[in-house]
């Protein structure tokens, strides 16, 4: 996928600014609060250079993050049976790290993509059921 010098700069600036804020911050409500801004940005670029590429990008960070979201909100009501992996915020910054890395070079970025699709895919009934009998839904 290439975007202009100037579209790609915003985005991966957005990134970067994302990334940094995560990491500061200890309350995983406000860490996906900062996540929410990369899709965000994505909406708003690709209302000026469109690429079908940007809109898939900006798909998955979106359900990714909706699956955060609703997960966190269960957690937060008192549901205990699908737990958020201790190493997940981590997992997902490295992704992101590969997601800017990709896009600096002009890369494909499918392939991180689907690592975050299947790292959250760890935050369903589903996917945790999978992860507990052993099956590597989610792996680096």
């Amino acid at each position: 996928m290439k975007l202009s010098k100037t579209h790609k700069e915003i985005l991966l600036n957005e990134i970067e600014i994302v990334r940094d804020r995560m990491k500061k911050e200890t309350v995983a409500r406000r860490k996906i609060f900062f996540y929410s801004a990369i899709y965000s940005k994505l909406s708003r670029l690709f209302n000026l250079e469109y690429h079908p590429h940007l809109q898939f990008m900006h798909f998955v960070l979106n359900v990714s993050y909706n699956a955060m979201n609703q997960r966190l909100g269960l957690i937060a009501s008192g549901d205990p049976t699908v737990k958020l992996p201790d190493n997940f915020f981590e997992e997902l910054d490295k992704l992101l790290a590969k997601l800017q890395d990709d896009i600096k070079k002009d890369e494909d970025t499918y392939l991180v993509l689907e690592k975050i699709a299947n790292l959250s895919y760890l935050l369903s009934g589903n996917g945790y059921y999978l992860s507990q009998k052993g099956v590597k839904v989610f792996s680096p």
